[in-house]
C-alpha cells in the first residue's frame, strides 16, 4: 500500500536464511527469497525498477539450536527511500 500510494518511493527488499547449512548455499537461498517478494510486488502493480533486491545471507544473531529461533531469521526485509 505503501509503495502505490508513494510512487516515487522506491524499496530494496533484503532477503536472509538462518545459518544452517553451507554458507554458500545459504546466500543463494536469501536471494531466492528477496526475488519471489521482488516477483509478488511486481504482481501487484509495483514497477520492477523502483525495486531491488539484496542477498543478506545469514542472520547469525541467534540462537543455531533452536528451531524457533531460525525460522525468525528466515525472513525477508525491506529498506523504503
Amino acid at each position: 500500500k505503501y509503495m502505490k500510494a508513494n510512487p516515487s518511493a522506491k524499496a530494496e527488499i533484503i532477503g536472509y536464511a538462518d545459518e544452517v547449512g553451507n554458507a554458500d548455499y545459504n546466500k543463494d537461498l536469501s536471494l531466492r527469497r528477496a526475488e519471489a517478494v521482488k516477483a509478488i510486488a511486481i504482481h501487484s502493480g509495483i514497477e520492477a525498477s523502483r525495486l531491488t533486491v539484496t542477498a543478506g545471507g545469514e542472520d547469525t544473531s541467534v540462537n543455531k539450536s533452536s528451531k524457533d529461533a531460525r525460522q525468525i531469521v528466515r525472513r525477508v526485509s525491506f529498506k523504503v527511500n
